[in-house]
């Protein structure tokens, strides 16, 4: 399954998308994670409109502070779920600092939260990467989870 993290509003900060591209690293040197490809992209509202009409065998998860609550072992069973179901990719989406525009037609997907602590949208880049990571190497058994 392939992997996005879809960004609104800029990706500047220099720090945390050098954290970033570690674990996008890390996470390519796994072997049978079940994670083909992960990318972080900046899209604009337009794309995220497009992206929405056009959903064919993606999975849609907005970041939202509204949104299930998950600790690690859920979201990893949740990313699992998605890997062995027919889904081609999934695409996490992070908002602008206001959020989602009302009119945008997200009912029908789902929302996550990582946490009823607000973040940095540069943070919560790096905590989801990472997060993304480590169901990663729980999947195939690697020692990061526990150390």
């Amino acid at each position: 399954m392939k992997i996005k993290i879809l960004c609104l509003g800029r990706l500047n900060k220099d720090e945390e998308n050098e954290l970033c591209k570690r674990y996008e690293g890390r996470l390519k040197s796994l072997k049978n994670s079940g994670i083909a490809s992960f990318a972080i992209e900046h899209i604009s509202k337009k794309e995220l409109e497009n992206i929405i009409k056009n959903k064919k065998e993606k999975k849609i998860i907005f970041l939202s502070e509204n949104g299930q609550d998950l600790n690690t072992e859920n979201f990893c069973k949740k990313l699992k779920k998605l890997i062995i179901s027919s889904i081609k990719e999934t695409l996490f989406i992070i908002g602008e600092p206001e959020g989602f525009k009302k009119n945008l037609n997200k009912e029908s997907f789902e929302e996550i939260c990582l946490s009823k602590l607000t973040f940095t949208h540069s943070l919560t880049r790096v905590i989801l990467t990472e997060q993304i990571y480590r169901c990663a190497t729980i999947m195939v058994n690697h020692p990061y989870h526990r150390q």
